[in-house]
């Protein structure tokens, strides 16, 4: 039985249960939800409505698309840190043995979610709803699969130009690709990884049938046509595509609303009641009385971890120094109002981006923001070039002056790397606690330090810096290749 289990999670067979969940009021018209297969739904204007509110509700309930994917990137590597008398993420803060990356691994969810886009790409009923409602669903999914295979592939794989950096030549080993649909544990097949190359061909073509389907539509709380070229952008930058990178990067911010500039604005920028995610691209809208956050709010959600509840993970002090006394980014920090705080950095302060706004420790997360466009554009430009052109300089300085943070220091206009080490800063400032931080570090071949003692936690060519694929996942696949050491 267990064996069975096991390869139902790894083919990931959408269970009616789930298919239906928190979603009564919808099933009026359609057979209940016990009685009903999915095949059946996607026949049905409902049905297709709740499969499509199914690939958005498989992200909330999952700690891989929440939490862990926007808080861990920064306990594994330097944003943040635990407080004295708090657990939560100190395995990923100490990185000790594999518990590190093994805790950013977000193998199960993934596929979890990448099944259910497989259906409403491959399986709607073209009688079951009008032509253009279908390419719009179809192009969500198309989305939200892309997104998916990025996260698996930058936490089991190395970035292309990297593949030798580890303990093993050439290790250039990516994920399986499913683009099929799956309804049973008969249907299922074993395969085995895809190289890192071909996973970012899957990417970028799903990123090309979102684009078209896409077209148009802004509504930042489904996938949508700025989200589309944003995240083309960021898979573009990952692969080292510098011109393609920043070509992406500008689409994106023409299509996207423009930096906020005023001081209360960019402080209140992630409260819900106040500004209201004004620069989102793409988030996950929250109900906080019916969508609890992988399973619960108060034990799972961001703001539990940082800011209320638990207040586990504090910036540290490395964040906090980097900011200017007019940034006005100062005001996304808070005291700590905790005992152990100092831990962490010398302020005592947490974090408010996300702070349980809404009620019931519940935040809106957002995925992507049209300030990260302007970063990667920054980047990108200097390195297409090998040199600190006046398009790189512009970008970073459009964001610095959005936010009241000053000139752009002379010394990191001296050369290249200067740029790109302020431009790493500004990633940091901005991006923090936000899902980013190990992967920059993890992608520009960088060692993973640890803030409080200035050690190196993980070595840039450690075999660490990849997560391991798991035991229950070898064992439900015997096609599958763990990662080298583990």
């Amino acid at each position: 039985m267990m064996k069975t289990m096991n390869k139902l999670s790894f083919v990931i067979v959408l269970a009616a249960g789930l298919l239906f969940a928190g979603c009564n009021d919808l099933l009026e018209d359609v057979d209940p939800s016990t009685s009903i297969s999915p095949e059946e739904a996607l026949g049905t204007p409902d049905g297709v409505e709740l499969l499509r509110n199914a690939l958005y509700s498989e992200m909330r309930a999952s700690a891989s698309f929440t939490t862990q994917n926007l808080l861990g990137p920064s306990a594994l590597a330097d944003e943040s840190y635990t407080r004295v008398g708090a657990s939560r993420y100190d395995a990923l803060n100490f990185a000790t043995g594999t518990s590190g990356t093994a805790h950013i691994g977000s193998y199960g969810a993934a596929y979890n979610v990448i099944q259910i886009a497989n259906q409403l790409i491959n399986d709607i009923d073209p009688d079951a709803v009008d032509s253009g409602l279908r390419e719009q669903v179809m192009g969500e999914a198309y989305a939200v699969r892309a997104y998916a295979y990025h996260m698996l592939v930058k936490v089991y794989g190395y970035e292309p130009g990297n593949y030798d950096i580890g303990p093993e030549s050439n290790w250039n080993l990516g994920v399986p690709i499913f683009t099929e649909s799956v309804f049973s544990v008969e249907d299922a097949d074993e395969r085995p990884r895809s190289t890192v190359d071909e996973v970012y061909n899957r990417i970028s073509d799903d990123l090309d049938e979102a684009e078209t389907r896409l077209a148009g539509v802004s509504n930042p709380t489904i996938a949508n046509e700025m989200f589309v070229e944003g995240l083309r952008a960021r898979v573009e930058l990952f692969q080292g595509n510098w011109g393609d990178a920043a070509t992406a990067a500008q689409n994106a911010i023409d299509l996207s609303p423009a930096l906020t500039e005023d001081e209360d604005d960019i402080v209140e920028m992630f409260n819900e009641n106040e500004a209201a995610h004004p620069e989102a691209m793409f988030l996950l809208e929250i109900d906080p009385n019916t969508e609890p956050i992988a399973g619960s709010n108060v034990n799972n959600g961001p703001a539990a971890y940082t800011s209320a509840q638990w207040v586990a993970q504090l910036p540290t002090q490395y964040v906090l120094d980097l900011f200017d006394a007019d940034d006005y980014r100062n005001g996304w920090f808070k005291p700590c109002g905790e005992s152990g705080c100092d831990n962490a950095n010398d302020l005592e302060v947490a974090s408010t981006k996300y702070n349980g706004d809404k009620g019931n420790l519940a935040d809106d997360l957002p995925f992507m923001r049209v300030s990260e466009m302007y970063l990667i554009l920054a980047e990108a430009s200097v390195k297409d070039a090998n040199a600190v052109t006046p398009a790189a300089v512009d970008a970073l300085q459009e964001l610095k002056d959005a936010r009241n943070a000053g000139p752009i220091p002379a010394a990191a206009l001296v050369d290249v790397d200067s740029f790109e080490d302020e431009v790493m800063d500004e990633r940091v400032r901005e991006l923090h606690m936000e899902g980013h931080r190990f992967w920059d570090l993890k992608r520009t071949g960088n060692h993973i330090p640890d803030p409080i003692t200035g050690d190196i936690k993980i070595r840039f060519d450690s075999y660490r810096i990849l997560a391991p694929i798991g035991n229950n996942n070898l064992n439900a696949n015997s096609e599958l290749e763990e990662n080298p050491n583990y």
